[in-house]
């Protein structure tokens, strides 16, 4: 019988991607686990397949791009839809192919990253969001891949390349361009509080309230991804009470636009009866009726520069910590007005 990388790698002690490494002489391993590693190979009489003898020379070419779990709904957010055609945009200008890994289960996606990575599949991989406690960036992270991050890391932040914006300082943005309009009574609607992104942009909304001396209710305070019959009986008890917010901070278009729609069913109209700010100015944005007011943290900007520090990684040219936090800017529409 054949003698495989799986068997190198019991014999060594080592996983199979430090094997796969080995073979590729890359510089995440070291030489004293390396010359472990050849030695066993000897001893076993393993000899590397063309494929990977190949590697060697040459990578795959192709950025793995991780997308959130989800059933489907990820791909219906305008957000990641443009993110992945402005990495795509870039991989293409610097002759990289995209190869997408998602799941409906954080075992499905991460048995995925696994294949792709244990495969040759993959150069390097960007993650298209943070959260908390998550089992791909320790995987990622163990495994000593080359990845990047869209969006502010939960750990790690010292050891990776990640590239954001400062969202604690749009979320507090966000909430004082309602305050001079003279909005007291300001409601936050999130996504996922699992997401960094969401949490950052509460902190600056926080920040903003109690900077100009008005309560955070905690009531105003909600997130969409509770269960659909909950969370209409939420803003409609919420917009129906007698000290109702007159103003929203949305974490995003799509969280924003649904809230609308629901305000729509009570009798509530945008901006006459509540002002809605929110953020990614996504296309959707200026689609909608009203146009929405949105921060615009440039996208296009972001997908890019991801893809050519992650490149400049792979192709050993950047050091492994660092990261780029990018402006952001309010896009003035229809869904705000001035009390």
């Amino acid at each position: 019988m054949a003698v495989t990388i799986k068997d190198v790698a019991k014999k060594a002690g080592v996983a199979t991607s430090t094997v796969s490494r080995t073979i590729q002489d890359h510089a995440s391993i070291s030489e004293k686990t390396k010359k472990k590693v050849r030695l066993v190979m000897e001893e076993l009489g393993y000899r590397p397949n063309l494929t990977a003898r190949g590697l060697v020379k040459q990578n795959s070419r192709t950025i793995g791009v991780i997308l959130p779990v989800s059933n489907g709904e990820v791909f219906q957010n305008p957000f990641f839809l443009e993110m992945i055609r402005g990495i795509s945009k870039a991989c293409n200008e610097k002759k990289y192919m995209v190869a997408l890994a998602s799941g409906t289960t954080e075992d499905e996606l991460l048995s995925s990253i696994e294949t792709m990575a244990k495969g040759g599949r993959a150069d390097g991989f960007i993650v298209l969001y943070s959260k908390k406690d998550d089992a791909i960036i320790e995987y990622l992270h163990a495994e000593k891949l080359h990845y990047a991050m869209i969006g502010k890391p939960y750990k790690y932040e010292n050891d990776m390349l990640f590239v954001d914006n400062d969202n604690q300082l749009a979320g507090k943005d966000a909430a004082n361009y309602l305050l001079r309009l003279n909005h007291t009574r300001i409601a936050y609607i999130g996504g996922d509080y699992n997401q960094m992104v969401t949490t950052e942009r509460l902190i600056g909304y926080r920040q903003a309230l109690t900077e100009a001396q008005l309560e955070v209710k905690t009531d105003y305070i909600l997130s969409d991804t509770i269960e659909e019959k909950e969370y209409r009986q939420m803003v409609t008890a919420l917009f129906l009470a007698e000290n109702r917010p007159t103003a929203i901070v949305a974490s995003d278009d799509l969280v924003a636009m649904s809230v609308s729609y629901l305000l729509k069913t009570i009798g509530l109209t945008v901006p006459d009866d509540v002002s809605i700010i929110s953020f990614n100015n996504s296309i959707f944005a200026e689609k909608t009726q009203p146009a929405l007011t949105s921060i615009d943290v440039h996208i296009d900007y972001l997908s890019s520069q991801v893809v050519i520090k992650l490149i400049e990684l792979i192709e050993e040219t950047l050091a492994l910590a660092m990261k780029l936090i990018l402006p952001h800017k309010i896009v003035e529409r229809d869904s705000c007005r001035a009390l």
